[in-house]
């Protein structure tokens, strides 16, 4: 049988969890609520803009839909000056398990970019974090993964035999893209729809 002193401190302790608990619901929801707000105001004042601004207009058409855009660079500025949308996206300490750099057996030039020759098996881990641009088939290189980095350089990974990546999914450094069809990775580097040299990706 527990004693009186005992029982009133059990109840002690279960209202002193209960309290913390709204307060840290209420702080993400209030979180939540301004940066929801935020993204609103922001797109209607530049929906306003762009209605009542032709110059203005014509700047937005020409960055976005005349050039090569950069969504992942958009994003990394948006996380670091307005954090994520959602709330609850950092709650939990997450730590990586999987921190290998790209490795391969030997390297060659193949079609527009290089080909890599793979240990049997390799799990391919990406270059740098970025946003899927592009998950299917490519004439000349089969299944392929294009992911625009944060530094907004596209990378293409071809010859996949498997890879769980989709479009738009937004990819951390070292996620790993797939396993390579007879050990061959395919790659591509681009810049502004335009190829760069592998050494500049491949240090």
């Amino acid at each position: 049988m527990e004693n009186i002193d005992q029982i009133k401190n059990r109840i002690k302790n279960k209202s002193s969890i209960s309290n913390k608990n709204p307060k840290k619901e209420n702080k993400y929801f209030k979180n939540f609520i301004f940066k929801f707000i935020s993204v609103i105001l922001i797109f209607l004042i530049g929906t306003f803009l762009v209605r009542s601004n032709v110059n203005f207009k014509n700047v937005i058409y020409n960055h976005v839909y005349n050039t090569h855009f950069s969504f992942a660079s958009f994003k990394s500025l948006y996380n670091k000056y307005v954090g994520n949308i959602l709330p609850f996206q950092n709650i939990f300490d997450t730590k990586k398990v999987f921190n290998e750099k790209l490795q391969y057996k030997s390297l060659s030039k193949y079609n527009k970019g290089v080909k890599l020759t793979l240990s049997e098996n390799y799990a391919i881990p990406i270059i740098k974090g970025g946003i899927v641009i592009f998950s299917g088939e490519k004439d000349g290189i089969g299944k392929t993964v294009i992911i625009q980095q944060s530094d907004g350089i596209d990378v293409w990974y071809g010859n996949l035999a498997n890879t769980t990546m989709k479009l738009y999914d937004y990819v951390d450094d070292n996620a790993i893209v797939g396993e390579a069809k007879n050990n061959e990775l395919y790659m591509i580097f681009q810049k502004e729809g335009v190829e760069i040299d592998y050494k500049e990706v491949l240090k």
